[in-house]
Order: structure tokens, then sequence, then C-alpha cells
């Protein structure tokens, strides 16, 4: 693994961040919490392994293909639908927009901005597509498919829950 590189790839800025190394010896922690950041930890080293040479990390493929499914949304609505802050969905925007993969619009009023991907973003997301679904791939291998399934649903609940409380 690397240890806070910088490369340009394709065109795209990416510095390579890792918070989890697959060498580690894992335990299991005593709170949901840190037992759920572990393993969001190494579910993101495998997706971003397979989105490597692209530039592009999880969180930024994950905010390109909202807007590849739902083109309009505002930064607000970006922030909702991923489940994260306006904060956050502002600074994630703002990478993917200086990469040429994402512009804004102005929205319903000036401080407002829509997001829709470019024609650079939409061909990345075809490039790419292959890629993510190895990932997917091998996640459900390593895991098996009614395992990953069940984890995927346990977790949106969890989130859906959680976030509503």
């Amino acid at each position: 693994m690397c240890n806070g590189c910088s490369v340009r790839a394709s065109g795209i800025d990416f510095t390579c961040i890792y918070m989890y190394y697959p060498g580690m010896s894992l335990q299991s922690l005593p709170c949901y919490c840190a037992t759920l950041r572990q393993a969001a930890r190494a579910v993101t080293v495998l997706y971003e392994e397979m989105l490597a040479d692209s530039g592009l990390h999880a969180a930024q493929f994950t905010t390109l293909q909202v807007l590849e499914t739902a083109p309009g949304l505002t930064t607000t609505e970006v922030a909702g639908v991923i489940g994260i802050d306006q904060t956050t969905a502002t600074r994630t925007l703002a990478l993917v927009k200086k990469n040429g993969l994402a512009k804004d619009m102005i929205g319903d009023d000036r401080r407002q901005r829509r997001w829709f991907l470019t024609p650079h973003g939409l061909a990345q997301m075809k490039k790419l597509r292959p890629r993510w679904e190895a990932a997917q791939r091998a996640f459900e291998l390593r895991l098996g498919r009614p395992e990953a399934l069940a984890l995927k649903q346990a977790s949106f609940t969890a989130a859906s829950r959680l976030a509503a409380s």
C-alpha cells in the first residue's frame, strides 16, 4: 500500500490516503461504531484499489454515481442521498468539478447549485464501471453473496434509522 503518495492519472489529481492496511492484525472491537468504521475502512481499501489509477477516491466515485443517476441535485440533496454533511459534500463536489468531471449551475436562487456530470465525467463513469463491478464481485467473493447482500441491507437499515433519530 502507499503512504500518502500523490499522483496525477487520467488528468485527475489524486492524493492517496489509506487508513487501513490489509497486513494489520485486526481485533474484534468493543463497540458498534469502532467495528463499523473498521469494516468501512477495509471495504474502502478494496474499492480504492480497483479505482487506484483512475485518480478517484471511493467517495468521489460514489458522488459521480449519484449525479449520473439523479442529475441536477443540489449540494444539499447530494449530501442527503449519500448521508454526509453539507461541508463534506461541498468539498467532494469541488474536487470532481476541479477535475472536470462535474459542473454546477445556479439553481432557484444564486446561493443554490445544481450538479451535473460533464461529458468527461460521463466518459469516466463508463470507463470505471467495469472496475466498480469487479470491486462488487470481489466483495461478494470474500464475504459470500448472501452475506454481502444481508450486510448491505442491514447497513442501509442502520443508517436510515440512526439518521432519523
